[in-house]
């Protein structure tokens, strides 16, 4: 009786340590990433944009105006520094209505090819 009470006492002391190591916390379950601040683009205009290298990374917050001829994906997106054309998937929209009069923060990176005007690759939008 006392062998197998000692063994139990041992599994509950080395999980116990187990977990510290771990870094588990009986205050709450976290299941991993980071949690703090982001670092923000230093380009949140469209004439900050358009001056910018390829991949840069944008916050911008205006809104779209229409819709581009010729390919489904592309609008014409407008803040207060000029126009510039975005490329927002359809499937980011996700049932979400958009009108020329709703304000939108978009996400995304600066996309400079040489032969074509320098757009934005938007990752996800937000209404505001």
């Amino acid at each position: 009786m006392r062998i197998a009470a000692l063994i139990a006492f041992f599994f509950l002391l080395s999980s116990s340590v187990f977990a510290a190591q771990e870094g588990f916390q009986e205050q709450g379950v976290h299941t991993g990433g980071f949690q703090g601040p982001l670092a923000s683009p230093s380009i949140t205009t469209v004439k900050q944009a358009l001056n910018s290298p390829d991949d840069s990374p944008v916050i911008l917050t205006g809104h779209i105006l229409r819709r581009e001829a010729g390919d489904h994906e592309q609008y014409l997106f407008r803040d207060a520094t000029g126009d510039i054309v975005v490329e927002i998937d359809d499937m980011l929209f996700r049932e979400r209505t958009v009108t020329p009069k709703t304000t939108i923060r978009i996400y995304g990176e600066v996309d400079r090819e040489i032969s074509k005007p320098t757009k934005i690759d938007v990752k996800r939008f937000d209404i505001q």
